[in-house]
């Protein structure tokens, strides 16, 4: 078999209706473009928003084949889907690099990478971690760092993440302050991300004796109220309802639970 014969099929949707993965392989030159428009013509009446172009399997592809590309591009976007590769070989992705597709295409690794960032871009579905610590300041930092490195991986700025870490850091040291501490009592954290925003919640065992000073630090302060250059209670929250765009506190004999939303602004 000639392993520079052109070949597509379109492979199974990885589970979702709006995708679908066009697997080519051989060289991608003029001849093979009606091909390609056939199969873009047959995705966009199947109602397919998405398209995965793996190209593992290119050789080498032409200029022209390039231009059908961006034309069937075009007409996903216009749709509200898009049209990006996956599995570029290094001959075929230098070339169109240099062709300039890289300012036009998002390219991915493989197909998994591409199908994961649809569902981040387009489905708006969310990752989320989750952390238990033993209920003492010192290990309030390393949990902070990871909040900030987390949403720097993901896609947010440096002043995102810098806020992100100050929202954990405040939640969690008044969760260690207000909450038990001492051997079995920990603090719960779940940091849940998607494209548009950060969602925060920290869980702590309730120390009885501190139940109501916390209540009454979580009322909203009167405008009349001043606060003095001596009196530091109630600032952590002060600070995470400024850098957050919802906070919720719930409160029981039991235990007392955070949830702060943050808004991507970047």
């Amino acid at each position: 078999m000639d392993k520079n014969k052109l070949t597509m099929e379109i492979s199974p949707d990885e589970g979702c209706d709006e995708v679908a993965v066009l697997r080519i392989a051989g060289h991608l030159d003029f001849s093979g473009i009606s091909m390609l428009s056939g199969f873009f013509d047959k995705l966009a009446a199947e109602g397919r928003g998405y398209v995965i172009v793996d190209m593992a399997g290119v050789e080498a592809i032409c200029s022209a084949a390039l231009g059908e590309f961006m034309g069937c591009r075009k007409r996903f976007v216009e749709r509200g889907g898009n049209l990006v590769f996956a599995g570029l070989t290094g001959s075929v992705r230098s070339k169109l690099t240099l062709l300039g597709a890289n300012k036009i295409f998002s390219f991915y690794q493989d197909v998994r990478g591409a199908i994961n960032a649809y569902r981040w871009d387009y489905k708006k579905h969310s990752k989320s971690v989750e952390i238990s610590f033993p209920s003492f300041l010192k290990f309030v930092p390393p949990v902070r760092q990871f909040a900030s490195r987390f949403s720097r991986q993901n896609g947010y700025s440096a002043k995102d993440a810098f806020r992100i870490e100050t929202i954990v850091d405040e939640v969690c040291n008044n969760a260690v302050e207000h909450g038990q501490n001492g051997d079995g009592c920990e603090v719960a954290v779940r940091v849940s991300i998607n494209k548009e925003k950060v969602a925060v919640s920290v869980s702590n065992q309730s120390d009885p004796e501190k139940v109501s000073v916390l209540k009454e630090l979580i009322k909203p302060a009167s405008p009349a109220t001043h606060v003095g250059s001596d009196d530091k209670r109630g600032r952590g929250l002060a600070l995470i309802r400024m850098l957050s765009n919802e906070l919720d506190v719930e409160i029981t004999e039991c235990g007392t639970s955070v949830h702060v939303t943050k808004l991507r602004e970047e």
